[in-house]
């Protein structure tokens, strides 16, 4: 079975939202073995969304619709699969006794414009909504299918989930199970990752091997398709360990994990004990460690030490180390990450400073050059990076190289000796 996903909404084109029902769409698709080659987004206008539904069941046998269901005049779908069935719209009275009875339950009456939510191209199949006013509906039209489901995020994922899916099951009869991991590494470029795995990328065809590249390190996605799970899952076992024996060190998790989360699990594993002094990142690496239920096990505490002052009255920095060295140097970071650990009395302290930019720079000091360090009571490490990029993302990939920092050292991977790394 091939499916075509469409999302509805000219806040779309204007670049005003993301859409994220549809690539949410596609994974659970591809879970039953149903085939999306074409996405597509149209504005709220009756006359394209016909257009555009007329061209995708030329190339497939099902359209999944997301959203247009509202009450509102700009909400078109409803009349837009009624124009292109060629069938008049009609209302549902249990429907709509179900949104007045929705409405009642909140104490107000119903606007008559969500009247309009109750009514449904003739002879289509109501998909109940029980999140939300706006149900769905499904039609045929010469043997192929079309979906129409609320474009709320929370509303369309619990229908597709425990009515849409289940309903595709049923029509598609015979179907193959498709499935993925996502090998998470960090530190890599994708270009370099691709050179190591080139001869696994032309070998296998399946499963497939596909890079993701993203703020937070360059994903691997290996995808299998079989009869059935547990098939799939050992297909994708046999090239994952090939995966693994190359890239080694610079894999950190899979599918949905974070580096936080891979970094809270180790720590609670150690039963070891952190504290953080930021600079540049001003709280950004603090902020990702506490992202984390539980992280109190953990993280003791974080300062964020911006002024020269700040880092030797809180964190005992020496003032002629500041003045000899400069506040962006890696005698700095390591009293900043020495001076929290004994501060805090924890097992590990983190030191960050750097210039952010876009002002601050000179030529011995770029903008953007960071370092990091570490330390314990017998080990200490210390690490420069130059990122070329503006402020936000030149902090973004500050706090996530401390974070990969901090991995390393728990998974051992570090020398012991300041820049041994």
């Amino acid at each position: 079975m091939i499916a075509e996903l469409l999302s509805v909404g000219t806040e779309f084109l204007l670049g005003q939202i993301v859409d994220t029902n549809t690539s949410y769409l596609s994974q659970k698709l591809a879970e039953i073995g149903v085939s999306v080659y074409f996405k597509q987004t149209v504005g709220d206008n009756v006359e394209r969304m016909k257009e555009v539904m007329k061209n995708a069941l030329m190339r497939a046998d099902v359209i999944i619709i997301s959203g247009g269901l509202g009450p509102t005049e700009d909400d078109c779908t409803r009349q837009a699969v009624a124009e292109f069935m060629g069938k008049p719209l009609q209302p549902d009275s249990g429907t709509i006794e179900k949104l007045r009875g929705y409405f009642s339950m909140r104490g107000i009456d119903m606007p008559k414009n969500n009247e309009v939510q109750g009514y449904f191209p003739e002879s289509a199949k109501i998909i109940v909504n029980p999140r939300g006013t706006a149900p769905g509906f499904m039609v045929e039209k010469d043997g192929k299918f079309i979906f129409a489901l609320p474009g709320v995020p929370g509303e369309f994922k619990g229908m597709t989930d425990d009515l849409v899916i289940p309903m595709l099951l049923e029509l598609s009869g015979e179907r193959k199970t498709i499935k993925s991991r996502v090998i998470k590494t960090i530190g890599m470029s994708e270009s370099k990752i691709a050179e190591i795995l080139k001869d696994l990328f032309m070998e296998y065809t399946n499963p497939t091997i596909a890079y993701l590249a993203g703020d937070s390190g360059i994903s691997i996605r290996i995808t299998a398709m079989a009869e059935n799970a547990g098939t799939a899952d050992a297909m994708i076992a046999e090239l994952e360990a090939k995966v693994r024996e190359r890239l080694k060190k610079i894999i950190y998790g899979t599918d949905d994990m974070t580096l936080e989360e891979v970094i809270g699990n180790l720590m609670r594993d150690k039963g070891l004990k952190l504290a953080i002094a930021e600079s540049c990142t001003g709280g950004l690496i603090a902020n990702r460690i506490t992202d984390v239920p539980g992280s109190s096990e953990y993280f003791e505490r974080g300062y964020v030490t911006y002024s020269n002052s700040s880092k030797a009255l809180e964190l005992g920095v020496p003032g002629d180390t500041i003045v000899t060295h400069g506040a962006v140097s890696e005698e700095v970071a390591l009293a900043m990450a020495e001076g929290v650990r004994k501060i805090a009395d924890t097992d590990i302290g983190i030191g960050v400073t750097g210039i952010a930019g876009p002002g601050g720079g000179t030529e011995e000091k770029p903008v953007g050059l960071v370092y990091i360090a570490l330390a314990t009571e017998k080990y200490s490490c210390v690490r420069h990076f130059r990122f070329p990029w503006d402020r936000k993302r030149n902090k973004h990939f500050a706090a996530l190289m401390t974070l990969d920092l901090l991995r390393k050292y728990l998974m051992g991977y570090l020398e012991n000796k300041i820049n041994g790394i």
